[in-house]
């Protein structure tokens, strides 16, 4: 899909909660009670869905973790389609050990039941408005500066069980070069099982979660200066196609 054609959220999320991001919010966490609630919740939603669900039921499997390891010890943002309700634990499942940060729309934080959920998920909200991206730019680079990982999924919205890669939102590519780091592009493929050549159920899967390679800003921000927004462009455009590519070889037709 192209700008102006971004399809609507499969899942919405209805703001019943809003909540107010003024300049003393606290995106990022660090403080002990949150870091050991929100480890606590990580370690038990991997226990039952990344290992349960996503490794035993759905058959998930993780190429190009080699990508991964020559990051170790860096700070950097990774980037993922939108395509499963649980893909945060997907994308945590391929980046274990290291700690990750996701990235989210506001709305999401506003929405009964989930939003403590992703709270304590080690999600943070990216805030509505044109200055949104701006009031998260610090918190994000200091967090990778401290050799941590934040995600993002760039196409915004998600479509459940979407197989398909749409127009790209910029932001975790501008952050990147503001941040003078690499994203590391992973993507999330999806086939139904089939059990006597009829399909089990459209949430029993074969997963493959693909690792890409590092990608580094052609021409990074240097001594606060301001992001060349043709290089943010090329980079979106680089991994959306790699994405897209991927995508083709797994299930045999090209993607537009």
């Amino acid at each position: 899909m192209k700008k102006g054609e971004v399809r609507q959220q499969q899942v919405p999320m209805e703001s019943v909660y809003p909540i107010t991001i003024g300049p003393d919010y606290r995106f990022i966490r660090t403080d002990l009670w949150y870091k050991f609630y929100s480890t606590l919740t990580y370690m038990a939603f991997g226990l039952v869905l990344g290992v349960g669900y996503f490794r035993l039921i759905n058959r998930q499997r993780i190429y190009g973790r080699e990508h991964l390891k020559k990051l170790k010890d860096k700070g950097f943002i990774t980037v993922a389609n939108h395509c499963h309700i649980f893909d945060t634990v997907l994308t945590g499942m391929a980046l274990r050990p290291r700690e990750v940060w996701f990235a989210s729309v506001q709305r999401n934080f506003e929405a009964p039941y989930y939003r403590k959920m992703f709270r304590m998920l080690r999600g943070f909200p990216i805030p509505d408005g044109v200055f949104g991206l701006r009031q998260i730019l610090k918190p994000v680079v200091d967090t990778i500066n401290r050799g941590k990982i934040v995600h993002f999924f760039p196409e915004a919205e998600l479509w459940h069980l979407y197989q398909g890669i749409d127009y790209f939102q910029r932001g975790a590519f501008y952050l990147a070069h503001q941040a003078n780091c690499p994203v590391l592009p992973i993507v999330h493929l999806f086939k139904p099982r089939k059990f006597f050549g009829k399909e089990i159920s459209k949430n029993i899967l074969t997963i493959k979660t693909v690792i890409g390679e590092p990608l580094y800003p052609e021409d990074p921000v240097i001594d606060g200066g301001s992001a060349n927004l043709k290089s943010v462009q090329k980079m979106s455009d680089t991994v959306q196609q790699w994405m897209k590519d991927e995508m083709a070889k797994y299930h045999g037709k090209k993607f537009d």
